[in-house]
C-alpha cells in the first residue's frame, strides 16, 4: 500500500518581519532563512512522519536547491524514484514573508511545471493506494493519475491549492476527498461559506464526494454523505503558519491510508497541524507520529 504524492518540489526562502507589505512598500526584515517546501514535497513527508509509504511524483532543475531537496526528501523516508531532474530550468521556488504569525507567499513553479502525464505513465496503481495532489504542477497530470487510480479503486485527495478560480467538473468528478480552506471554498463554489457552516444551505451539488473545509484556528468542518462533522481548533502559539495545511493534508492522507475512521483520520490531521504552526519552516516543523499520539493522549 503506496501513498503517491504528485505535486511541487520548492525551495523555501522565509523572511520575517514585524509587518507586513503594502504596495510599493519596503520594510526591513529580522531575518532570513532557508526551508524545504512545496506543497507535494510538504505533505509527502508529513505522511512519511505519520508513518506511511509515501512516493513522491515530481520534478526539479538541476541545481544546488534541486540536489538539496532531493536529498531531504530521500533523509524523510520519501521514496524520490519517480522524481525527475530537469536541465535548463530551475527548481520551484516560494518567497515566504512571515510576520505576526501570519504569512505572504509567492511561488515561481520553475520544474514543477515539467511534471507531465507522462511522470505518471506506467506506474501500477493497487486497489489499496492513496493518490493525493494539489495545484503546483499541470492539472492534466493529476487528471489522468487520479481517473488512473480511481479505475483500480485506489482513493483520491485533492488540495487545490494554489487557487485562481474554478476548478474543472471532471477533475472534481475524480476526486474522493476534497480539501479546501475557505478562499478555496468561496473561489471554487462560487457561493458563500458562513451559509453552509451556519446550517442555512446544503453543500453544494457539485462536489458529492467528501468535502474536508479547514478553517484554522476555527478547526475542521467536514461533509461526508449526509453526516456533518467538526472539529474543534486547538489554542496554541502560533509562530509561523506555513505549511500547516500540508501537514493536515498529509496526515489526514495516512489516516485514511491506514483505514482510519474519517472522524479520527482528521483529528491525527488537526492535531499535526497544530503542532507545526508553533514552529518554524513548513516540511521543518511537520511533526513526527509519536509526539501526535502524544499530544493527543494528553
Amino acid at each position: 500500500m503506496t501513498i503517491y504524492v504528485i505535486g511541487g518540489i520548492n525551495q523555501d526562502i522565509v523572511a520575517t518581519s514585524d509587518n507586513h507589505l503594502r504596495p510599493g512598500e519596503t520594510l526591513t526584515g529580522t531575518s532570513l532563512a532557508y526551508y524545504p517546501g512545496g506543497k507535494g514535497a510538504n505533505q509527502a513527508i508529513a505522511a512519511a512522519r505519520a508513518g506511511s509509504s509515501v512516493t513522491m511524483i515530481g520534478c526539479t532543475g538541476n541545481d544546488a536547491f534541486g540536489t538539496g531537496l532531493r536529498e531531504y526528501l530521500a533523509k524523510s523516508d520519501v521514496d524520490i524514484s519517480k522524481v525527475t531532474v530537469k536541465e535548463d530550468v530551475p527548481t520551484g521556488t516560494a518567497l515566504i514573508i512571515v510576520a505576526k504569525g501570519e504569512n505572504s507567499i509567492m511561488v515561481v513553479l520553475g520544474a514543477n511545471g515539467q511534471v507531465t502525464p507522462e511522470s505518471v505513465q506506467g506506474i501500477d496503481f493497487q486497489s489499496e493506494d492513496l493518490v493525493v495532489a494539489q495545484f503546483e504542477t499541470p492539472l492534466e497530470t493529476t487528471l489522468q493519475a487520479f481517473e488512473a487510480a480511481r479505475s483500480v479503486g485506489a482513493k483520491t485527495l485533492l488540495n487545490p491549492s494554489p487557487i485562481s478560480g474554478t476548478i474543472k467538473q471532471e477533475l472534481l468528478n475524480a476526486t474522493d476527498v476534497l480539501v479546501i480552506n475557505e478562499h478555496e471554498f468561496t473561489s471554487i463554489f462560487n457561493e458563500p461559506l458562513d451559509s453552509l457552516l451556519n446550517g442555512k444551505a446544503n453543500r453544494p451539488g457539485q462536489f458529492s464526494g467528501t468535502l474536508v473545509i479547514t478553517l484554522g484556528d476555527k478547526g475542521v468542518s467536514t461533509w461526508d454523505d449526509d453526516e456533518s462533522i467538526k472539529q474543534e481548533g486547538r489554542n496554541v502559539d502560533v509562530l509561523d503558519s506555513t505549511g500547516a495545511g500540508d501537514c493536515f493534508m498529509g496526515y489526514l492522507a495516512s489516516g485514511l491510508h491506514e483505514k482510519q475512521e474519517l472522524r479520527s483520520a482528521i483529528k491525527l490531521a488537526n492535531v499535526a497541524a497544530s503542532i507545526s504552526v508553533t514552529r518554524a519552516g513548513a516540511a521543518s516543523s511537520i511533526p513526527v507520529r509519536e509526539e501526535v499520539e502524544k499530544t493527543l493522549l494528553g
